[in-house]
């Protein structure tokens, strides 16, 4: 184990500082350390639009890291227009549109959740098999998917005629750079800026409450009840457990710069985790299941220090089974708990 660091906590930001003055301007410039995106300031600036926000000396405050080049990339799929009916593949996506408070044409058909305000709006097909008839009907100047699958989902729009663009939601800094996207491209940046100063706030006294406590070594599973494959810290459930101090294996032991590792039980052995927590895909209950019985079955499981320790656990399915911003200070505290205890 590790000591996490007593670096001052918080997010420093990146390019949070967006300039907004009169009229359209673009935003600041970002620096690209990715250092400053896992290390925190309990006093700094609250940078909201053109504003810095000075808090006083006895008070903390929080700014945001987001990757500013990153935002770009994601806007430069829209020509510089704003799009007048949208519909979304994804709940990650459809959570960010409900946190600025914008309306939807379309939403995912999903076993998970929607925010309430999209109770009544039309569904359209899961993210895997969106609905194009439907999807067509509605005529959406724009149809927003998750990056990870750009692919399977361009095949499906293009013999259509319908035009996708991709938001990279699958792990926090991706949903902290698409919720900034969406703001400026729907001209929500203040409310965008209200999220992430509240959501930075809460991330900070989260990350702080674990300062100086020995940190773990940690493996995260992914998979259904026919695959299992590793996860880095680059997903949603890593970059959490990055942002709390642990160390994953799969980067930092097994040198692996791929976000998804087919499992192999050897290399889990060799790593010897002090944790080892499942992500389930799917049938969340059936996964844990399937999990358990495989674990009870190979004996190579109880050599290893997390079974030992009784730190080989199943995510809660609700705050990690999906990539939510608006869900992630619950699932620090989750995580937190799981690695450090209570």
């Amino acid at each position: 184990m590790k000591k996490v660091s007593s670096l001052k906590l918080g997010i420093i930001a990146l390019t949070m500082v967006v300039m907004v003055a009169c009229g359209n301007q673009e935003g600041a410039g970002s620096e690209t350390s990715s250092d400053a995106q896992q290390q925190a300031a309990a006093d700094t600036t609250v940078t909201t639009g053109s504003e810095d926000i000075t808090p006083a000396a006895d008070e903390a405050a929080a700014t945001v890291a987001v990757d500013e080049a990153l935002v770009e990339e994601i806007l430069s799929q829209f020509d510089n227009k704003t799009p007048s009916t949208t519909v979304t593949l994804s709940v990650a996506i459809t959570e960010l549109f409900n946190d600025l408070g914008l309306s939807l044409e379309g939403v995912p058909t999903t076993q998970s959740e929607l925010p309430a305000a999209y109770q009544d709006v039309q569904k359209v097909g899961s993210s895997h098999q969106p609905d194009l008839e439907v999807i067509a009907s509605l005529t959406p100047d724009a149809i927003l998917s998750p990056e990870s699958i750009k692919d399977s989902i361009e095949k499906m729009l293009k013999p259509s005629g319908l035009k996708g663009a991709y938001l990279p939601v699958d792990s926090l800094d991706g949903l902290k750079a698409s919720l900034v996207a969406i703001g400026r491209l729907y001209d929500k940046e203040a409310e965008a800026e209200q999220v992430l100063s509240s959501f930075a706030e809460q991330e900070s006294e989260i990350v702080k409450s674990v300062e100086g406590k020995d940190a773990p070594t940690v493996m995260f599973l992914f998979g259904s009840t026919d695959y299992l494959m590793l996860m880095n810290e680059d997903t949603f459930a890593g970059s959490l457990a990055r942002n709390l101090g642990a160390t994953n294996v799969l980067t930092d032991t097994m040198q692996s710069t791929e976000t998804y590792v087919p499992f192999n039980m050897e290399s889990v052995v060799e790593a010897n985790p002090d944790v080892i927590l499942l992500v389930a895909h799917g049938d969340a209950e059936a996964v844990a299941k399937k999990f358990e019985e495989d674990v009870k079955k190979n004996g190579a499981w109880e050599k290893m220090n997390a079974f030992k320790n009784g730190k080989m656990k199943t995510l809660d399915y609700n705050l990690f089974g999906v990539a939510s911003l608006s869900k992630t200070p619950d699932a620090y505290k989750a995580l937190s708990t799981v690695l450090y205890g209570e």
